[in-house]
């Protein structure tokens, strides 16, 4: 498996897994498609965040401020904005990167939006199978609700 990032977001009794694209200048954003599914199928949730991972990070060109897409959660979370969505949503990540698995929540920033939670970050050696380590993120995701 190639280096990535996935997110998982919960919200309300309803789990969301977008594909993670990457930009042309490196940064990741939400895509089409988007798996929603029951949050407290935990089984459900594990094979969502199989199938995120295997559609990889396809490269997609950098969009400018004025063609910046929307975040596909918000349609499927049937909400108009970032803030409305945000205020129920915890938001994990799983990424693969310099020989680890990398699993944490993100928190509330300070200027708004969220920004990762560094302290509940957690290591995980890239040896461990991705079902395990994919099971773990959901255990922790799960029960932080």
């Amino acid at each position: 498996m190639r280096d990535g990032l996935w997110l998982l977001t919960i919200r309300k009794k309803h789990a969301f897994v977008p594909t993670m694209a990457q930009t042309e200048a490196g940064f990741y954003m939400g895509i089409e498609p988007v798996e929603v599914v029951d949050a407290f199928d935990k089984e459900a949730l594990e094979g969502a965040m199989m199938r995120g991972i295997a559609r990889g990070n396809p490269i997609v060109p950098t969009p400018t401020r004025a063609t910046f897409p929307n975040d596909p959660l918000l349609r499927h979370a049937k909400v108009k904005s970032s803030s409305t969505f945000e205020k129920l949503a915890r938001t994990w990540k799983l990424s693969k990167r310099e020989g680890a698995y990398l699993i944490g929540p993100y928190k509330p920033g300070r200027d708004g939006g969220s920004v990762e939670d560094l302290d509940r970050m957690e290591a995980i050696p890239v040896d461990i199978p991705l079902q395990t380590v994919v099971h773990r993120l959901v255990e922790r995701a799960t029960q932080a609700q």
